[in-house]
């Protein structure tokens, strides 16, 4: 747990900070107010990168395998992952926009296998990804040049990087949710937005259909696990 709660602190660290400083700001008579009028925009195009930590949703099965071992699933730590991608954003309102992000996100995860007593296997995961978020941004009073917004959408994503032979392979296509928070800082000829962004998927991305590995006796790997997701906890700057 020590690399989201890692990204959740940052996050904080980045937004908390600057809303105090924004409202000190907002305070102060004859401080200039950067681009007054970008938010006014209809549309804008931007970019964002990031680190994430990207995790799996194992369900276990809990069925003997033929030598009578009964093996469970789990992920046992953690791995920090790179994030890029574009925006595109339509203002649909005061403070509200549509935007659509499509990111790839280069990353893996790990799946450890125990008999109940010890480990007796682990393996890796690719988790890169392709994915398209859609999501509504909403953002608050701007406080001189700093406004805190939240965000919420739909995702759909491509899984790349699975081949043949793997133990474990996920399907290319998942879904899900998300949620966000961040603000917005307004410089003279950009803004920048720091974002935390939490995502879950819905799908079951476990590839049980597994021909490469009939003959091959770690497909009990594959059938001890019932159902797979993902989650993804994403820090990301966005520029615009």
């Amino acid at each position: 747990m020590i690399a989201p709660r890692c990204l959740l602190l940052l996050g904080m660290s980045l937004c908390v900070p600057a809303l105090v400083g924004g409202t000190e700001a907002h305070a102060q008579q004859g401080r200039p107010e950067h681009q007054p009028y970008v938010d006014l925009r209809r549309y804008y195009l931007g970019f964002r990168i990031g680190i994430h930590t990207s995790d799996l949703r194992l369900v276990s099965r809990g069925r003997p395998t033929p030598e009578g071992t009964t093996l469970w699933g789990e992920t046992p730590s953690y791995q920090p992952g790179f994030s890029i991608g574009v925006i595109g954003g339509l203002a649909l309102g005061s403070g509200l926009e549509l935007r659509l992000l499509p990111t790839l996100h280069l990353g893996e995860s790990e799946v450890a296998y125990t008999d109940g007593r010890r480990e007796v296997g682990r393996y890796s995961v690719k988790m890169h990804s392709v994915s398209l978020p859609l999501e509504l941004k909403w953002g608050a009073l701007r406080l001189g040049n700093i406004r805190p917004f939240v965000s919420a959408g739909i995702y759909t994503q491509t899984m790349l990087g699975g081949s043949r032979g793997d133990v474990l392979r996920l399907r290319r296509m998942d879904y899900g949710s998300s949620l966000g928070v961040g603000c917005d800082f307004y410089f003279r000829l950009f803004k920048l937005s720091p974002q935390l962004t939490f995502s879950y998927g819905m799908g079951n991305v476990l590839d049980t259909d597994r021909p490469d590995l009939r003959e091959d006796r770690r497909i009990y790997y594959t059938q001890a696990l019932e159902r797979v997701g993902t989650r993804m906890i994403l820090l990301s700057l966005s520029f615009e």
